[in-house]
């Protein structure tokens, strides 16, 4: 499921020119998620919400249950205990690291070793192809900071996925 780019998208704004077929929905509401969801489900997409960044919406079980039902095919969290009670409930997740410096990287692989990630996205990007060697056998997503093209393809080399909001990186063609 998570190849090459993937749209994160902060606004509804640019949902027109979205090409890859998983959406990272980085922003929303309450009051607007299951349409957000409804819009891009209806362009064939597949889509991923940052439950962090849903104004209005809490964490544990009932906020993951509650984007479920919104529509979403899975959620994204940098907190452990929503993408264990996802897990827990058949719900795809994506564990978000911040690969600021080596002691958080330590952390970060610990914790996922800990509780058993399958998909983790690292920010920024040009570090996760280091932090893949670190943690064979998942699916790592590259994200942030991730600026052109070239930049694109040689960290492709390295990881599954590029998790990007670059309209520009949206049109690259990747072949796996």
């Amino acid at each position: 499921m998570f190849k090459g780019i993937i749209a994160a998208l902060w606004d509804m704004d640019s949902i027109g020119e979205i090409e890859p077929d998983v959406v990272f929905l980085l922003k929303s509401d309450i009051l607007n998620l299951k349409f957000h969801l409804k819009i891009l489900k209806d362009r064939g997409k597949t889509v991923f919400v940052d439950m962090d960044f849903v104004n209005g919406l809490g964490e544990g079980e009932e906020a993951i249950l509650f984007v479920k039902k919104a529509g979403a095919d899975g959620i994204i969290t940098i907190k452990p205990k929503n993408y264990v009670v996802a897990k827990k409930n058949g719900i795809p997740a994506v564990l978000r690291f911040f690969a600021l410096d080596s002691k958080a990287v330590e952390r970060g692989i610990e914790q996922i070793e800990t509780l058993g990630v399958d998909v983790v996205e690292v920010l920024p990007g040009a570090v996760a192809p280091k932090v893949a060697r670190k943690i064979p056998g998942r699916t790592v997503i590259a994200a942030g900071l991730v600026e052109t093209e070239e930049e694109a393809r040689e960290i492709l080399k390295h990881v599954s996925a590029i998790s990007t909001s670059s309209r520009i990186l949206w049109k690259m063609k990747f072949l796996p």
